[in-house]
């Protein structure tokens, strides 16, 4: 059987299980920003025109089809037919200046990921939204912090801490650069939170510290599969499966102990040896469109996501998670 022969269907339900495919893995010809470079000075994405603030963005939780890594839904394990999102933040912005891949950052090859400012009104409006989708997905769902970006404040992972609490339908996995010994005492608060959070609770809150060594609860960024015991390369990565949704490595608890590695990716040099692996940007072939006049849409506003949120709702949430609304703005 060929390799190809051998990776699991991309459909699901008659639905292709990701809109896009995965650029070719290349370490080799990884590259990072140079030292000068101003965006790692001033902690920032170098597409500074994709970021937008709370009140410009049309949804902070975006479906996992949209993602190549992610997928459109879990197809595997006790929460196989749950949805999958994902929440993408401002990279650097929100990530400490210790992180293994502050220059190197695979979001230095994403100019077109939106990416969400954490201004004033970011919190409670970020709340309302995901504890919507939830209500409306009592079964599960599945949540990817952070596609970019990471946990920016201890008060951000008390907002977790109270929505897994209170949704036990919620359930979250992704990775943290913070740690415990950082530079700066909010730095050491958040990553000692997350790490509170994972011990009680991992099922619910699966976050793995990012560090340039193998270590439990880890994952690592390397050059080359390293080969060790202790460390288990992403098979997505590896062509041994599709995407997280046909995997469940990183939240399942029988790996929490290993460490999870991933090759190194992100914005190429020109020059180097190049992949032979057939790059389609999309997977699924588009339907033919007939040329018919269509309405323009307008897509709502955060604004009108706050607004949708009635009194009662609003009431309840305030006093579930000291939720502070502002004004719906014009």
């Amino acid at each position: 059987m060929t390799a190809a022969a051998a990776r699991p269907k991309l459909h699901n339900r008659g639905h292709s299980l990701r809109r896009f495919e995965s650029a070719a893995i290349e370490p080799e010809r990884s590259m990072g920003l140079r030292p000068d470079h101003p965006a790692l000075h001033e902690a920032r994405t170098i597409f500074p025109g994709s970021v937008l603030g709370t009140w410009d963005s049309p949804r902070f939780l975006v479906s996992g089809h949209n993602n190549p890594k992610l997928g459109k839904t879990v197809l595997k394990g006790p929460r196989a037919g749950w949805p999958i999102f994902h929440v993408t933040l401002e990279e650097r912005a929100t990530c400490p200046r210790s992180c293994p891949v502050w220059a190197d950052c695979y979001g230095n090859a994403m100019p077109y990921a939106r990416r969400h400012a954490v201004d004033e009104d970011f919190l409670p409006i970020f709340q309302a939204e995901v504890v919507t989708l939830a209500r409306a997905h009592q079964d599960g769902l599945l949540v990817r912090l952070h596609a970019l970006g990471d946990f920016f404040s201890p008060a951000y992972v008390a907002l977790w801490a109270r929505l897994i609490d209170t949704l036990p339908q919620l359930h979250v996995f992704g990775y943290t650069a913070r740690r415990e010994d950082g530079d700066d005492a909010e730095s050491r608060e958040t990553a000692r939170a997350i790490r509170e959070l994972t011990e009680t609770n991992w099922e619910q809150f699966a976050i793995r510290f990012s560090r340039p060594e193998p270590g439990p609860q880890h994952s690592i960024v390397v050059d080359a599969d390293p080969r060790r015991p202790d460390v288990i390369m992403c098979p997505a990565q590896t062509e041994q499966t599709t995407a997280c949704a046909t995997c469940g490595l990183c939240w399942a608890a029988s790996a929490r102990d290993k460490t999870v590695g991933f090759l190194r990716h992100g914005m190429k040099r020109a020059t180097g040896p190049r992949s032979t692996k057939s790059e389609r940007p999309v997977v699924a072939a588009p339907r033919p469109q007939r040329q018919v006049f269509t309405p323009t849409v307008v897509k709502p506003t955060a604004a009108d996501r706050l607004a949708a949120v009635s009194e009662d709702d609003r009431r309840r949430i305030a006093a579930a998670y000291g939720a502070k609304f502002p004004e719906v703005r014009p």
